[in-house]
């Protein structure tokens, strides 16, 4: 499997190489025009996931592909200071969380609510402020190993979750979300302060 991997931040740095790096992998697959720009929107949108973002996180973003299937991925610390903090409590818990609003933003806030310092995180897991994870059980496509800070979401294990029983609002999101739509896949990683976001997508 070939993959390559380039350094971005949250000012910018590195993105037009990342989209870069991505269309080079397309056109060596073979895709299609139509394809190509699937797979372009797919990585458009996952090094979104770091615009907006406070602390000057860096991540590595990565590309791998075997045939015609490929893995994205954005990989980092995501470490929270007490205004930051703050800031998150205040935006789950008074329900004006503008990004929650987007697929990506969902994931945005499920990643911030998780990676609260302390038990903040596993308070958030129980209850229903956790964006993606606001349906039936509250933990839905998320799995957790007892006794520690380490967490899995998926969202093809999440959708299967709903089966059809989504929140409205939740299933808008998903229907107007391009990564939704295009990717097979998507999975959140997090070993506190590590976080690990994953697209699949097979042409």
């Amino acid at each position: 499997m070939d993959k390559r991997i380039v350094t971005i931040d949250t000012d910018g740095n590195g993105f037009e190489h990342a989209l870069e790096i991505t269309d080079s992998f397309g056109k060596n697959a073979g895709l299609s025009d139509k394809e190509a720009l699937r797979l372009h929107l797919l990585g458009e949108e996952l090094i979104g996931l770091m615009r907006g973002t406070v602390g000057g996180i860096k991540a590595d973003y990565s590309v791998e592909c075997e045939g015609r299937s490929f893995i994205l991925s954005l990989e980092g610390d995501v470490k929270l200071d007490a205004k930051i903090q703050k800031e998150l409590l205040e935006a789950a818990t008074d329900g004006k969380n503008n990004a929650a609003s987007t697929f990506t933003g969902m994931i945005k806030v499920m990643i911030g609510n998780l990676t609260l310092p302390g038990t903040l995180g596993h308070t958030f897991v129980s209850g229903l402020s956790m964006g993606l994870i606001s349906m039936g059980s509250p933990t839905a496509g998320l799995e957790s190993n007892a006794g520690t800070e380490a967490y899995m979401w998926s969202m093809e294990k999440y959708m299967d979750s709903a089966n059809g029983n989504e929140d409205r609002d939740i299933k808008d999101t998903f229907e107007r979300s391009i990564v939704a739509n295009i990717a097979d896949d998507v999975k959140v990683s997090i070993v506190k302060p590590h976080v690990l976001i994953e697209i699949y997508k097979a042409f």
